[in-house]
């Protein structure tokens, strides 16, 4: 049974056009994911079901009378009014584990989010129209978000680039690009696979017909040349005139046949070269290496409300208490905990930006990027040109050719940012801190609002990079792909593990037979932490004695080691 039906739907700002002739049928209680990069105007599509914008061109059908809709936007930065039933909020949100005294402008990324998501789910719709709801949630929120998909019964349109979770709870693919939107049956990796497996036939149809173009046209030029030759020998040879004559005119009808017949086999059945997959490239410069630590902990603490927590002391909302951890140049850790556990909180004592308890030691001479959660702190008035504002022509170039591998078009560039979708802004931020240059990298939730192509291109980057990163994510590929180690909150405190998540999780399981890695994970522990003891007592020793040198040697030794287990 059908819900209703786009039929030809055109959306354009300005000149520009987003997509025209978007048509697709809507089935009653289906769970569609809407995919496509960064600006195809996935958000816009969700306005126009939801009732907020009219299109452009074409329009929508709704089979009966227009359905109940909730429309859950990406970001929001003031707490949403619900239209649902009070009560039934209060019970959603206990679901989500969201304490009654959390307040929206003091809450995390997070916690926000989960109480998005439980006023807006709290509500009694028959369509729900989600806009990246999974950025900021933790691995259980996620969850739970799934179980009520799964459970609601209700038809769900869904915006994510979450590829893990479209797999579990989609049943078809809506994906918009390059103006056009393409429908497949199936979750993110029968999509992905049918896609690839159409892109490669239509790549080799397009090769036999392009094969077969040249040899047509191989064909017709070597009747061109004879008839060239046949023409010029009627002038010349008084006898054989006309024998000439009609040799090129028999030839110039063979040419106009092959020709027709080429052009007509190409109406008919003319195959379009595949067109490129979207693609963005990110060059992260950094990694000059000034010395073993970047970030050194000892006994730190934090509570709720900005209040730092003096030792013996502990607030009434405390995150975390007692942390002792160093962090060493090179290393890449991968933040781990609930939503509400201070991931965000963290990054911003160690910039310096948040008063705590303890002591946080800093390196000197190293270049610190920070990359915050929010896509909404950007001087959305100004456009690029503006906001990127350079004195050289040599500098203005640079930022054009990195405009161009972000993904943005020469227009874009003088457009005002408040014109950028979610995806696009956090580009931006992204843009502006590649020309900065840094050694370490802070990244919080940095895949959040990017489109799949340049998820899996900043992984590629991030891989590369030299330097010293640290960061957030819920997006499991791109944790497992990138942590070397964890900075794990839990019990209210917050422990450096030397594990990647499959092998963590693996241990925090009790598995009984752990895999092979998990093993070397163990090792790494050992030799981690009597690293952080030899440095302890390393940050103690007066520079040039005996006992310096050995723990100096012991250091090195224990570095190697582990750098051997890393690789």
């Amino acid at each position: 049974m059908q819900m209703g039906e786009l039929s030809n739907l055109k959306a354009a700002y300005g000149d520009e056009v987003i997509f025209e002739e978007v048509s697709a049928e809507l089935p009653e209680g289906a769970v569609v994911a809407l995919v496509g990069p960064n600006g195809a105007g996935k958000s816009t599509l969700l306005e126009m079901m939801a009732g907020v914008r009219e299109p452009d061109g074409g329009g929508i059908r709704w089979i009966g009378k227009r359905p109940a809709a909730t429309y859950f936007r990406q970001e929001q930065e003031k707490e949403p009014a619900s239209r649902g039933d009070t009560a039934a909020v209060l019970e959603e949100l206990s679901r989500w584990g969201v304490p009654e005294r959390v307040a929206y402008n003091t809450a995390s990324g997070g916690e926000r989010m989960k109480l998005r998501l439980a006023a807006a789910l709290a509500e009694n719709s028959r369509l729900f129209l989600l806009d990246e709801p999974t950025n900021h949630l933790d691995r259980d929120s996620l969850g739970r978000l799934v179980d009520h998909i799964k459970k609601s019964g209700a038809t769900f349109v869904i915006v994510s680039h979450d590829r893990h979770f479209i797999d579990r709870v989609a049943g078809r693919v809506w994906e918009l690009d390059h103006g056009r939107l393409m429908v497949y049956e199936g979750n993110y990796s029968d999509y992905r696979e049918k896609k690839e497996a159409a892109r490669a036939a239509q790549q080799k149809h397009w090769e036999q017909q392009q094969r077969k173009i040249a040899c047509v046209e191989e064909q017709i030029g070597q009747l061109s040349r004879w008839s060239d030759k046949a023409h010029r020998e009627s002038t010349k040879k008084a006898g054989t005139k006309e024998y000439f004559r009609m040799k090129a005119k028999k030839k110039d009808v063979q040419i106009r046949s092959k020709r027709r017949r080429l052009e007509a086999e190409l109406e008919k059945e003319r195959v379009e070269k595949p067109e490129e997959e979207h693609s963005v490239e990110f060059d992260v410069p950094g990694g000059r290496k000034k010395g073993r630590r970047v970030f050194e902990l000892k006994d730190v603490s934090k509570s709720f409300g900005g209040r730092a927590v003096p030792k013996g002391r502990l607030g009434e909302h405390l995150l975390f208490k007692g942390v002792r951890f160093t962090v060493l140049a090179g290393e890449r850790l991968g933040l781990v905990g609930p939503n509400g556990s201070g991931k965000s909180t963290l990054f911003r004592m160690l910039l310096g930006e948040e008063p705590h308890g303890g002591e946080i030691w800093r390196t000197e001479g190293m270049t610190v990027g920070w990359l915050s959660q929010s896509v909404l702190d950007l001087p959305l008035d100004l456009t690029m040109e503006e906001y990127f504002h350079r004195g050289t022509f040599e500098a203005q170039g640079r930022l054009r050719t990195d405009l161009a591998n972000l993904g943005f078009t020469a227009g874009q560039w003088l457009l005002p940012l408040s014109s950028l979708s979610m995806g696009e802004r956090l580009k931006v931020k992204l843009m502006r801190f590649i020309h900065e240059g840094a050694d370490v990298l802070l990244l919080d939730e940095p895949t959040n609002h990017l489109d799949l192509p340049s998820r899996e291109e900043l992984e590629r980057t991030l891989d590369s990079f030299p330097g010293t990163l640290l960061f957030t994510s819920h997006d499991r590929y791109f944790m497992e792909r990138l942590a070397k180690g964890l900075l794990v909150f839990e019990e209210e405190t917050i422990r450096k593990v030397p594990m990647n998540l499959q092998e963590w999780e693996q241990r925090k399981a009790g598995d009984k037979e752990p895999k092979p890695v998990a093993d070397g994970g163990l090792e790494r522990l050992k030799l981690e932490t009597e690293l952080q003891a030899v440095l302890g007592k390393l940050s103690l020793a007066p520079p040039g004695g005996s006992e310096y040198a050995e723990l100096d040697r012991r250091f090195r030794e224990l570095s190697g080691q582990l750098r051997k287990l890393r690789s």
